[in-house]
């Protein structure tokens, strides 16, 4: 009998310390209203434009988002350089730069600002397919970095003044 309440009493407490409650939460001031993403870039023929403003409108945008007069502006600048590291006698290493500057209007004006820079490196052979796929891959993986980034600053944002959609 005291062997079956033990074993109660024992279950029930690693039970109940089992739960888990983050310790903080993020929380999105416009909830209800819809941000307007543009997106701004040099490069005419790539992805990265359509791929950041797709993961962005899946972090910041629901499926029953009111129309509002929230905007976030971005403007990516990707440099491609190389960093003079030779593997062997047939590939060499390069590195793709994305430089990213950000700005987050409401009704009023400004809310939030800044940059972003990351970067990432990957090898040139001399097969020309496996360089494009090695440089849209890299770009592909930045870019959702950034838009990550980019979703996180925005959503836990600080902001000096209330949020007017």
């Amino acid at each position: 009998m005291k062997n079956n309440l033990f074993l109660y009493f024992l279950s029930s407490i690693i039970l109940i310390s089992c739960s888990f409650k983050p310790l903080y939460k993020k929380t999105n001031y416009f909830f209800p209203h819809k941000v307007e993403i543009i997106i701004k870039s040099l490069e005419k023929y790539e992805n990265n434009v359509s791929i950041m403003k797709s993961h962005l409108n899946q972090k910041l945008n629901l499926k029953n988002s009111k129309d509002s007069d929230l905007k976030l502006v971005v403007s990516i600048v990707r440099n491609v350089l190389s960093l003079g590291i030779n593997k062997d006698l047939n590939s060499y290493t390069s590195e793709i730069v994305f430089k990213i500057n950000y700005s987050f209007y409401d009704k009023k004006g400004l809310l939030l600002t800044g940059n972003l820079k990351n970067s990432s490196s990957f090898n040139i052979t001399s097969n020309n397919y496996a360089n494009i796929l090695a440089l849209e891959d890299a770009s592909n993986k930045l870019t959702i970095s950034l838009s990550n980034d980019i979703a996180n600053q925005i959503i836990a944002g600080n902001f000096s003044r209330k949020v007017r959609p």
